[in-house]
C-alpha cells in the first residue's frame, strides 16, 4: 500500500513581500505600551536615592513622652498567681501534698469497681454535666435566677467533678489542688507503682470533654465590667482549673498512675488539638476582656501536654 504524498507547503518568506512593509507610526506603538509610567517611575526613583545619598532628605524626629506605652512592660512577663496556693482558699495545701506522696504502701488499697459501679459511676458524671450544661445555658439569659451568677461558680462545679473523676484513678487524695505542688512525672520523686490495682476504666474521655467545653464556657462570661479584685479571683481561678488539667493530663498520658494505663492515641491527638485550641484562643478572650499582664500564665497553658503530644 503507497502512502500518502506529503503536501507541499510555502517556502520562508515565499508570501511575504519584504518591500512592501508598513512600518507602525507613533500612535500605534503607544497603544503597545503596557506601563507607560514605568520609566517615568524608575526615574523619579533615582532621583529620590540620589537626592537621599545628597542629604537632601532628612528624617522626621519621633517624640516620644513618658506617657506613650511603646513597649510591652517587663513585669507583665513575670508570675502573677501563686500556683503553689490551692484552688479553694479552704483546703489545707501543705497537708495535701504531704497525703498525696506518702508511700503508698500506708494507704489504703485501691479496689477495681465492679460493673454495677462503674454504670453508676457514668450516670453520675452524665448527669453532673447535663446539670452545668443546664445552668450554663440559663445563666445566659433563659433564667437568670437558675443559671450561674458568675464564672467562678461555674468552676467551681466543674472543679468538683474534676475531682471526682482524678480521684477513681489516682485513689491518692479527694482533691486535686495538691497536683498544683508536684513536679512533672518525669522529675517527680513519687512514682505510683504499676503493681497496684488499676482503676481506670475510661475515665479520660469525660476529662477530655470538661476541657472541651471549659473553653466554651469561658468566652460566653464577660469579666471585663467586674470589680479589679473580683476579675483577678476569677482569672486566677481560670489558670488553676487550667494547670491542674494540664498535670492531669501529662500523668494520663505518660502513665504515671496506678496500674501504668497510659492514655490511647485517639484520645492523645483529640487531647492535642482541643489544648492547642485553648491556648491560641484564651488571650484572646483575656484581651477582649481588658485582662493584660499574664503573659507567663498563658505560656503555661497546657505545657506540659502539648509537650509530651508533640514527642
Amino acid at each position: 500500500m503507497s502512502e500518502p504524498l506529503t503536501p507541499l507547503h510555502p517556502s520562508a518568506d515565499e508570501q511575504l513581500d519584504l518591500n512592501d512593509i508598513k512600518e507602525l507610526d507613533d500612535d500605534d506603538i503607544n497603544d503597545l505600551d503596557l506601563n507607560p509610567d514605568l520609566d517615568a517611575d524608575i526615574v523619579l526613583s533615582m532621583e529620590d536615592a540620589n537626592k537621599t545619598r545628597q542629604g537632601s532628605i532628612t528624617k522626621r524626629p519621633i517624640n516620644i513622652t513618658e506617657d506613650d506605652e511603646i513597649f510591652d512592660d517587663m513585669d507583665d512577663f513575670m508570675p502573677k498567681i501563686n500556683v503553689g496556693s490551692p484552688f479553694s482558699s479552704n483546703v489545707a495545701l501543705n497537708k495535701m501534698h504531704a497525703a498525696s506522696t506518702s508511700s503508698p504502701m500506708m494507704k489504703m488499697t485501691p479496689r477495681r469497681l465492679s460493673m454495677s459501679q462503674q454504670s453508676k459511676f457514668i450516670t453520675y458524671c452524665d448527669n453532673q454535666l447535663m446539670q452545668v450544661q443546664r445552668r450554663f445555658v440559663q445563666s445566659q439569659g433563659l433564667n437568670n435566677q437558675n443559671g450561674y451568677p458568675d464564672l467562678v461558680s461555674l468552676l467551681k462545679d466543674l472543679k468538683t467533678l474534676v475531682d471526682f473523676i482524678w480521684y477513681s484513678i489516682d485513689n491518692s487524695n479527694p482533691h486535686t489542688d495538691y497536683l498544683l505542688k508536684m513536679d512533672t512525672p518525669e522529675e517527680s520523686t513519687y512514682k505510683p507503682s504499676v503493681e497496684l490495682i488499676s482503676t481506670y476504666f475510661g475515665q479520660t474521655s469525660y476529662l477530655i470533654r470538661i476541657a472541651d467545653d471549659l473553653l466554651d464556657y469561658i468566652e460566653k462570661f464577660k469579666i471585663k465590667d467586674l470589680e479589679t479584685k473580683e476579675q483577678n479571683n476569677t482569672v486566677t481561678k481560670i489558670f488553676k482549673f487550667l494547670f491542674i488539667l494540664d498535670k492531669i493530663f501529662i500523668r494520663l498520658l505518660t502513665g504515671t498512675i496506678p496500674g501504668g494505663h497510659r492514655m490511647n492515641g485517639t484520645d492523645a491527638v483529640r487531647l492535642c488539638g482541643i489544648a492547642e485550641r485553648t491556648r491560641m484562643r484564651f488571650p484572646i478572650y483575656l484581651e477582649s476582656q481588658n485582662v493584660h499582664g499574664y503573659h507567663y500564665e498563658v505560656s503555661k497553658i497546657y505545657e506540659e501536654t502539648l509537650d509530651k503530644c508533640g514527642n
